[in-house]
């Protein structure tokens, strides 16, 4: 897919979204263009979870019109698919939490439902794909087997090196996924969270929000009253998950919509105390690196300018000029179903701060945990996982050699 095709087309999407854009310039941006390849943009806004938002947002201004007819009906019909499916959606977030409460497990939900209510008019206009909860460590496995005695089941293990939550559960019953991303009945998967983030995230010293359990709050949601993290550790949390999928290479537009949207709702947030707990958790680059990018794209809030002053000061020259160089464009022709190998590792050296962080990233690389080569290998005896260390070194050499060889030659 040509970039600058890509690229004017995101602009188009997040232009009409941004937070200070009024119905009327909304059908203007819509009405003005000339000659663009809408299926390109459905796909795109597809891609970005966007589809449902940009429907009702563009009916509402009036400038569905402009539109034409195929592709109005295709939005419709993410809108009202992903309106069923959101239904769904929050009657199941409550059965899990009487389950877990049943079973005496503290939890709190992580993102999701919470942030629909608090964000969007209308349900519908976010697109939801799983259910976070945060447990205690010494509480998640009476959590998940919980789950499993009330019918959840472990998904195929593609993440089960993973650390910061336990084996993704969820109901299947038989069903098979044709590519459609706003069909109602794809069944939610359920994490039960132990972290936030990894620990150690790609070998880069990233530790975890201190003390974080005082600090959570009980809330209405889905008319249930449940515990959310707390306004600060949510838009510290909001950010470094973006920036996180930032440097996966598999940001997507409505995680950096959310943050824009919640550092415009909350106000009067404590940035002294964020700045206090980002410090401690060593995440201040990323909190900034999402921070600006929600402010480019979306008018998203900043800080004020003496917490921005020690954001940027805690962000490397060399990530903070990547991101004022390329960073919206990177955000905005990112595409999760193409991912960009290379710049993962690129992006990770540009955030590290030290030549300890930066020895940690070549460990990650050349040494992924082993129960990854276990998962990824089906190997049938851990010990035999580090015989497989070769082989794994052997594909990623290959696999990024190809993606670098690919992006030199488009230069």
């Amino acid at each position: 897919m040509n970039n600058i095709k890509l690229l004017d087309v995101a602009q188009l999407m997040t232009a009409t979204l941004r937070l200070t854009a009024s119905p009327a310039q909304v059908v203007s941006l819509v009405a003005a263009v000339k000659g663009l390849d809408w299926a390109v943009l459905l796909d795109h806004a597809d891609g970005h979870s966007l589809t449902p938002l940009l429907y009702d947002t563009w009916r509402r201004a009036g400038a569905l019109p402009h539109l034409p007819p195929a592709s109005r009906e295709r939005m419709q019909r993410a809108y009202t698919d992903n309106a069923l499916r959101n239904q769904e959606i929050c009657r199941e977030l409550v059965e899990v939490h009487q389950i877990l409460a049943e079973a005496r497990v503290s939890h709190l939900v992580l993102k999701g439902w919470p942030l629909v209510e608090r964000l969007y008019t209308d349900p519908a206009h976010r697109v939801l794909y799983d259910h976070d909860f945060l447990v205690p460590a010494e509480q998640a496995e009476q959590g998940h087997r919980a789950l499993r005695q009330a019918g959840f089941q472990p998904l195929p293990a593609r993440d089960a090196w993973v650390e910061k939550h336990l084996p993704p559960l969820w109901r299947n019953d038989g069903y098979r996924w044709n590519g459609y991303l706003f069909d109602p009945h794809y069944p939610r998967p359920v994490e039960i969270h132990l972290k936030l983030w990894e620990q150690g995230w790609r070998g880069l010293k990233v530790d975890q929000l201190p003390y974080l359990w005082p600090r959570v709050k009980v809330c209405t949601v889905a008319g249930q009253p449940m515990e959310i993290l707390s306004d600060v550790d949510t838009v510290i949390h909001l950010a470094v998950h973006f920036a996180g999928h930032l440097v996966e290479r598999d940001p997507r537009l409505n995680q950096l919509l959310d943050l824009a949207r919640f550092t415009r709702l909350v106000a009067c947030l404590d940035w002294e105390r964020a700045w206090a707990q980002m410090l401690q958790a060593n995440v201040g680059r990323f909190v900034y690196a999402s921070l600006y990018l929600a402010h480019r794209l979306f008018d998203g809030a900043l800080p004020p300018p003496s917490i921005w002053r020690r954001l940027e000061s805690a962000t490397p020259p060399p990530f903070r000029n990547w991101l004022a160089r390329h960073g919206p464009a990177d955000v905005l022709t990112a595409d999760f179903r193409r991912p960009d190998k290379g710049n993962d590792y690129r992006l990770t050296f540009l955030a590290a701060v030290s030549t300890r962080e930066r020895l940690g990233i070549i460990r990650f690389a050349a040494l992924p945990p082993l129960g990854q080569l276990v998962v990824k290998y089906g190997v049938k005896h851990r010990w035999l996982g580090p015989l497989y260390y070769p082989r794994y070194l052997a594909e990623r050499a290959s696999q990024y050699g190809r993606a670098m060889w690919g992006r030199g030659s488009e230069l």
